[in-house]
């Protein structure tokens, strides 16, 4: 193929890899270990809904019944959601609506590399703002980025992909008043730290834009739903560029059972945060490893030494972490999904013996 032929934007672009996976402990994507549909009530209601489920038919275009479900679950109005398939492609959405060439996007580093890969194959650039010592976000340093250059999108992920790190809402309050443009809040996690969330500003602040999953607390990754929440005609604007028929009919009939079984599903979501917590007490007593604290369902490591050892000796025992090679930003690092005790015994074993 002519490399010619190629939009510019990607002609020497490197995509967002995913490695063929064949461990049977895959804790590398911070999914959720709790498969829906052993929930009795939520198997129920499934089949009963089958019943009338007609798949040659195309799904609504709005997703109507996922919306009025996070109406309920959120607080807010139906108008005030657009649903697709998972973050990724809210993502896409959003920074396909607000961002020409040339463009400038202002997040803080690191963190999920979406934001940037999404603005870099669109033609604009991304303007980092680094992380304080431990993986904290330096707000003063992010404040300042977005009075001086005003980017056309500021990304905030809050809790942070991968370091966990939870800002207070009273910062991305600030973050909103200073901001002439939009502020987009990543809150895929938000569900696990149960605190400092903005989405019920949606109606104060008319720059804001906040990103949800089912992926994570609600365990349906496989499903691929996430939704954006915000001001009506922000809605109204993303869906300009939002394909007819995006979400399944599938996903649009089996999302609305799973939001309103919530009650259910959130009893495993504090499970993991028991076992998170039991986690990094253990993995702060073995030497050599620096663990920070996390408000999500991962947490991120980092060694002294044996990184790529550790990484095999975890793959023989049939667990697949992240690992961050030669990266600048986490070296030596590991992300951890919080799993069942069992499975994080045996991943705490590995390290001790490795390190011991």
């Amino acid at each position: 193929m002519k490399t010619e032929w190629l939009r510019k934007t990607i002609a020497d672009f490197d995509p967002y890899f995913v490695a063929p996976i064949a461990e049977k402990h895959v804790i590398n994507a911070n999914e959720n270990y709790l498969n829906v549909l052993t929930i009795p009530g939520v198997k129920e209601e499934l089949i009963q809904a089958l019943d009338t489920f007609r798949p040659q038919i195309y799904p609504k275009p709005m997703s109507d019944d996922i919306r009025k479900a996070l109406a309920d679950y959120i607080g807010a109005k139906p108008e005030n959601f657009i649903v697709g398939n998972g973050g990724d492609e809210m993502i896409t959405y959003l920074l396909g609506t607000f961002l020409d060439p040339g463009d400038q996007i202002l997040i803080h580093s690191p963190t999920f590399d979406m934001y940037e890969l999404g603005a870099e194959t669109l033609g604009a650039s991304a303007i980092k703002v680094k992380d304080l010592p431990g993986y904290r976000r330096d707000q003063k340093g992010l404040l300042e980025a977005v009075r001086r250059y005003q980017p056309k999108v500021t990304v905030i992920c809050n809790p942070n992909n991968p370091t966990g790190d939870l800002l207070p809402r009273a910062f991305i309050e600030e973050v909103l008043k200073a901001a002439d443009n939009i502020v987009f809040v990543d809150e895929a996690y938000m569900e696990f730290a149960q605190k400092e969330s903005v989405i019920d500003l949606i109606d104060t602040y008319p720059n804001l834009i906040v990103l949800r999953t089912l992926s994570k607390a609600f365990a349906l990754a496989g499903m691929r739903c996430g939704y954006l929440a915000a001001d009506e005609a922000l809605i109204e604007a993303i869906a300009k560029i939002k394909a007819p028929y995006n979400l399944n009919a599938f996903t649009q009939l089996f999302a609305p059972i799973v939001i309103r079984h919530r009650e259910d599903i959130f009893k495993v979501r504090d499970a993991i945060c028991v076992e998170r917590d039991r986690l990094y007490a253990a993995m702060k007593e073995i030497p050599s490893v620096t663990v920070y604290p996390s408000c999500t369902n991962f947490l991120l490591v980092q060694v002294d030494k044996k990184q790529e050892e550790i990484f095999e000796a975890l793959r023989r025992k049939d667990i697949l972490v992240k690992i961050y090679r030669n990266s600048q930003d986490i070296p030596n690092g590991f992300r951890i999904s919080v799993t069942t005790k069992d499975v994080d015994d045996v991943l705490i074993s590995v390290f001790r013996e490795a390190l011991a």
